[in-house]
C-alpha cells in the first residue's frame, strides 16, 4: 500500500492527457445532447398523443440494439466511403471525404448518439410536469413565446436539465466501447488506458490507480453537484423572502 503509483500517474504525460481527454469528451458530449436534446423534448412535451408517442418511439427505439452494434453501424457511416460521405460528394458540397471517424469528432458523434436518449428523459418528464396554467399567465401578460421559453419553461424544467447533464457526464467518463471504436485509438480515454495496461502493457498497479482515479472523479462531481444545488435553492430560498 503506497502512493507510488497515483504520483508516477499524475507525473506521466500519456495519464495526464487521457484523463484531460476523457473530461473533454465527457463535457463536449454533454453540452452537445443540452444542445440537441432539450429543444427535441420541448417539441415532445408541447406535440399532440399521437406524435408525442412517436417522437417518445424514436427516442427509445436505440434502446432495442446492442450498444456494439450501434456503434459498428456508426462507423460503416462515417468511415471514408460511408454514407455520409459519398451524400456530401454526391451533393456537390465537399469535394474529397471529410474525416469523420477515427478522431475526436467521430468520438463526440458516437457518444452523443448513446448519451442523448438519457438526456431526453429527464428533461422531458421535467417539462410535462410544468403547470400550462403558468405558461397561459405568461402568455396573458404579454409575454412572448421566446420570453416564456426563457423565463418560465426552461427555468422550470432546470431539474430535469441539470438531471440530464451529470447523468450525461457521468456514464460518459467510464465509457469504453465508443471511445475504443469510432476514435480509433487517437482518442486516449481513461477506460481505453486502463484496458491498455492490463492486456497489452501488463502494468496492474496502474490500472488498478487509474479505475480509483475514475471512480474519485465520479465521486467529485456528485459532491459538486450536491453542493451546487444546494446552494441554488439557498438563493432561491432567500430571493422568496
Amino acid at each position: 500500500m503506497s502512493l507510488d503509483t497515483y504520483l508516477r500517474i499524475l507525473s506521466t504525460p500519456v495519464y495526464t492527457r487521457s484523463v484531460l481527454t476523457t473530461f473533454q469528451v465527457s463535457g463536449m458530449t454533454v453540452l452537445t445532447c443540452m444542445l440537441l436534446g432539450t429543444p427535441f423534448a420541448l417539441v415532445m412535451a408541447s406535440a399532440g398523443q399521437r406524435l408525442a408517442s412517436i417522437l417518445l418511439l424514436v427516442v427509445m427505439l436505440p434502446f432495442w440494439t446492442a450498444l456494439l452494434v450501434r456503434t459498428y453501424a456508426l462507423s460503416v457511416l462515417l468511415q471514408r466511403n460511408g454514407l455520409v460521405n459519398s451524400f456530401l460528394i454526391d451533393t456537390g458540397l465537399v469535394s474529397e471525404p471529410l474525416p469523420l471517424i477515427n478522431n475526436f469528432f467521430g468520438t463526440i458523434v458516437g457518444m452523443t448518439h448513446v448519451m442523448l436518449p438519457l438526456f431526453i428523459l429527464p428533461v422531458y418528464a421535467a417539462i410535462k410536469q410544468i403547470d400550462h396554467n403558468i405558461i397561459r399567465a405568461a402568455a396573458s401578460l404579454g409575454a412572448s413565446k421566446l420570453l416564456t421559453l426563457r423565463a418560465v419553461i426552461l427555468p422550470l424544467a432546470a431539474n430535469g436539465i441539470f438531471a440530464g447533464a451529470v447523468l450525461v457526464f457521468v456514464l460518459s467518463l467510464g465509457f469504453y466501447v465508443t471511445p475504443a471504436i469510432l476514435g480509433g485509438g487517437r482518442v486516449p480515454m481513461t477506460s481505453t488506458r486502463i484496458e491498455q495496461n492490463v492486456s497489452v502493457l501488463s502494468d496492474w498497479p496502474a490500472a488498478s490507480a487509474l479505475g480509483v482515479l475514475l471512480l474519485l472523479s465520479v465521486g467529485l462531481v456528485f459532491l459538486v453537484t450536491f453542493l451546487l444545488r444546494r446552494s441554488i435553492k439557498a438563493l432561491g430560498g432567500s430571493a422568496n423572502v
